[in-house]
C-alpha cells in the first residue's frame, strides 16, 4: 500500500508488539520478512535469499538490489506463531512516472524506480501469500498511481486472497470528508478494476492513544463502533491464514496443472505440424536419392558408358543436395511461421473448440496468461530440441484435474450437505 496508510502499524498490531518503525514519513524501504521464533534476531537480504530452508531462494531472479532491500526480524512473544508477515517498502510515484498507470511488470520505468522489478517482486510474494492486504489511507484515497499499477498488473486473479483497506477512518473530522474520500477510493478502483461490481473495501482504524492517554477521540471515529468491528475482521483473516494454507495450496496446483496442460497441448499440436512438414521433405529427398542411385544402377548394368553413369550420379548427387538445402530453408521459414501469435493462436483454437464454443472465460484467461511465455520459450528452444509430449503425458494431466484434485478438495474442505463421505 502507500506509505503511511498504516502497514506497519497494522503489523504492529496483529503481532502485539513493536516490531515495524511507523511515521507519517516514508520510514522503511526493504521488503520485511517478520515470522515468530525463540528469540529476537535479525538477519540481511544475503543471509535470508541464501537460506535454503526459508525458501526465499527465487528471489535471487530479482537482482542484487533487491537482494540489499530485504531483510528478515525474527521476533519472540507474537501474537502469531504459526506464519510469517510481509511488509512492503510504501509505494511512492517518483518523479519521473508520475501516473504509474501505463507500465507493466519489468519495464525500463519501474526498474529505474528502485532499480529492481517492483511489480514482479510484489507478485511473486502474492502468489505464495494466504492472505494480501493493500491498504491505502484517508490522505492518498488510491490516487498514487504505483498503488493502482500494482493491483492491475501485480495482484490480478488473487481476488479470493485480497483484503482492500481503507485505514485511518477515524481522521476524518465529518462525514462529509468520509464520504468524499471512500467515493474517491472508489473511483481510482474502477479504473483498474474491470468489473461493475468493486470488492468489499474494509473501513478501519487502530487504537491511537492520545496524549491524555485515551484512545480515537474528538474524531468521526469516536461514534463509529463498526470501524472496530471492521479492524478485527480483517485481523480475523489475517489469523485465518495457516487454514486457509491447504486451500491455497490445491488453488495453485489446480491453476499450475491448467496452465502446464494447455501448454503441452499447443506444443503437441505445433510439433505434428512441423513433423509433418519435415517427414515430407524427408520423403521428397529420399526418393530423389532412391531415383538417382536406380538411374545409376541401371547404367551400370545396363553397361551404358560411363558418361551416362557419372553424369547421373552427379545430378543426383546436386538435386539431392540442392532439394535438402531448398528443403530446410523452407523449414527454418515454417518453422518461424508456426511460432508467430498468429499461427500459436489458431493452434489455441484447434486444441480447444469445445471451450471455445461453450464461450469458456477461463479457458481463455489461461491463454491470454501462458501465450507470451509459450512463444518464447519455443523461439529459444526451437521445435527440433524441444521435449515431445504424449497422449500419455496429456491423460495424466487430466486425471490430475479430474480426479486428484477434487479428491483434495472434499480431503481439506469441511463436512457440508452434499459433500460425499
Amino acid at each position: 500500500g502507500n506509505h503511511s496508510s498504516g502497514k506497519s502499524s497494522f503489523i504492529n498490531y496483529v503481532l502485539g508488539r513493536d516490531v515495524q518503525t511507523a511515521g507519517v514519513a516514508p520510514t522503511d524501504d526493504c521488503f520485511t520478512v517478520i515470522a515468530p521464533g525463540p528469540v529476537d534476531t535479525d538477519q540481511d537480504g544475503p543471509a535470508l535469499i541464501g537460506d535454503p530452508d526459508m525458501g526465499f531462494s527465487q528471489l535471487r531472479q530479482f537482482g542484487p538490489t533487491l537482494i540489499h532491500h530485504t531483510q528478515l526480524k525474527v521476533r519472540s512473544q507474537t501474537n502469531t506463531s504459526s506464519f510469517m508477515m510481509i511488509d512492503s517498502p510504501g509505494m511512492i510515484d517518483s518523479p519521473m512516472n508520475q501516473s504509474g498507470m501505463g507500465s507493466g511488470s519489468g519495464s525500463s520505468s519501474s526498474i529505474m524506480d528502485r532499480g529492481y522489478d517492483f511489480q514482479g517482486v510484489v507478485r511473486w510474494y502474492a502468489e505464495r501469500a494466504d492472505v494480501v492486504m493493500l491498504f491505502f489511507d484517508p490522505d492518498k484515497p488510491g490516487t498514487t498511481g504505483e498503488t493502482l499499477s500494482v493491483l492491475l498488473h501485480s495482484l490480478g486473479g488473487m481476488d479470493h486472497k485480497l483484503l482492500i483497506v481503507l485505514n485511518k477512518a477515524d481522521q476524518f473530522k465529518k462525514i462529509h470528508d468520509f464520504a468524499r474520500a471512500y467515493g474517491s477510493l472508489c473511483w481510482n478502483l474502477s479504473k483498474v478494476i474491470p468489473r461493475k461490481d468493486l470488492p468489499r473495501i474494509f473501513t478501519m482504524c487502530l487504537p491511537v492513544k492520545n496524549p491524555d492517554g485515551q484512545g480515537n477521540a474528538s474524531s468521526i471515529g469516536a461514534g463509529l463502533a463498526d470501524l472496530h468491528q471492521t479492524r478485527d475482521d480483517v485481523v480475523a483473516e489475517v489469523m485465518k491464514a495457516p487454514k486457509r494454507r491447504i486451500d491455497n495450496v490445491i488453488t495453485h496446483l489446480n491453476d499450475s496443472v491448467h496452465l502446464l496442460l494447455m501448454h503441452a497441448q499447443i506444443v503437441q499440436d505445433v510439433q505434428k505440424r512441423y513433423s509433418k512438414l519435415l517427414w515430407d521433405n524427408r520423403v521428397q529427398e529420399l526418393a530423389s536419392l532412391t531415383a538417382g542411385v536406380g538411374l545409376s544402377t541401371i547404367g551400370v548394368y545396363a553397361q551404358l558408358p560411363m558418361e551416362f553413369t557419372g553424369a547421373a550420379a552427379a545430378v543426383t548427387i546436386l538435386g539431392v543436395g540442392g532439394l535438402k538445402w531448398f528443403n530446410n530453408s523452407k523449414l527454418t521459414e515454417t518453422e518461424a511461421q508456426l511460432l508467430t501469435m498468429e499461427e500459436l493462436s489458431a493452434s489455441f483454437q484447434r486444441t480447444h473448440q469445445r471451450e471455445i464454443s461453450e464461450a469458456d472465460e477461463f479457458t481463455a484467461s489461461v491463454w491470454q496468461r501462458i501465450r507470451e511465455q509459450l512463444q518464447a520459450s519455443l523461439k529459444v528452444e526451437g521445435l527440433d530440441n524441444s521435449p515431445s509430449v504424449s497422449q500419455g503425458e496429456l491423460d495424466e494431466l487430466r486425471r490430475i484435474l479430474d480426479v486428484d484434485i477434487p479428491k483434495l478438495r472434499r480431503l481439506a474442505s469441511p463436512s457440508h450437505f452434499g459433500s460425499k463421505g
